[in-house]
């Protein structure tokens, strides 16, 4: 019984601060602090990753990355 207890308790916090975690490292690539996203993250998970997208929606796409074709396995200029 203690070791299923166990398991439930760690399941129950590990979510959150996951989360926590996540929330904080959104916040910081977005010029916000860190530290308040990581408490509010672990309080309120879920009010915490709708506000962080409602506050980034307006926020431009990521510019496209390089030509990954030149990295390809297969090569056809290689005989």
């Amino acid at each position: 019984m203690s070791e299923a207890l166990g398991t439930a308790f760690l399941l129950l916090y590990s979510a959150p601060a996951a989360f926590a975690f996540f929330a904080a490292y959104w916040a910081q690539q977005n010029n916000r602090n860190p530290w308040v996203w990581f408490v509010f993250g672990l309080v309120l998970m879920p009010i915490a990753g709708v506000m962080l997208l409602m506050l980034n929606r307006d926020r431009p796409p990521a510019p496209a990355g390089e030509d990954l074709g030149a990295h390809l396995s297969i090569r056809k200029d290689i005989p």
